[in-house]
């Protein structure tokens, strides 16, 4: 559905590959690779973001590397857009019927960042009644594979979820307080 909104090709695996990777800076033939588009296009769009400040450049060793800036007025937006219609996220919402009945999914800002400070910090959370859990495995290593890592998630129960952000624990506080993209439910469905 984004390619009805952005036509560019080039210009929606860029986005791809910065928003799931917010706290990573790549350099452009790295961007080349990993888009697999011309460098002069992958370029040009570059230096298009840059000239508003959506990215951020910086020289090291006579590579220029790119960055997004986190602080951007759309930056949310377009990792949220972006997010929901490709890997994991795009999963998720595409087969939630057949997951099961998920009341909220949502990501966290350490997948958002593309980097987790320690093996458990989670990345995604699911809360419902799931079906068919090896279903769910699988959409999450598909979704795995289009990133090149490894996605932590978990699932539970609406009940077990009231409980965990409710209780002596703040690890779920703080995730919920953080920035998140939310794939199904609302604000009003967290807090």
């Amino acid at each position: 559905m984004i390619d009805k909104f952005i036509i560019s090709k080039v210009r929606i695996k860029i986005l791809n590959l910065f928003l799931t990777n917010s706290a990573t800076s790549f350099h452009v033939r790295e961007i080349v690779r990993k888009t697999d588009e011309e460098i002069n296009a992958v370029r040009r769009i570059l230096k298009d973001f840059e000239s508003i400040n959506f990215l951020k450049s910086e020289k090291n060793s006579n590579r220029l590397y790119y960055t997004v800036n986190q602080t951007h007025i759309y930056f949310n937006d377009l990792s949220s857009l972006i997010n929901k219609e490709f890997g994991v996220g795009e999963r998720i919402l595409k087969h939630k019927a057949k997951i099961g009945n998920i009341k909220i999914a949502f990501l966290t800002s350490t997948f958002m960042e593309g980097k987790r400070k320690n093996k458990e910090d989670l990345e995604l959370i699911i809360v419902g009644e799931i079906i068919d859990e090896e279903y769910l495995n699988k959409l999450v290593s598909e979704g795995e594979k289009e990133i090149g890592r490894e996605i932590n998630y978990t699932y539970m129960t609406l009940m077990d979820f009231s409980k965990a952000k409710n209780g002596a624990d703040s690890t779920m506080r703080n995730i919920i307080y953080n920035r998140k993209i939310i794939l199904i439910g609302n604000e009003m469905d967290i807090y």
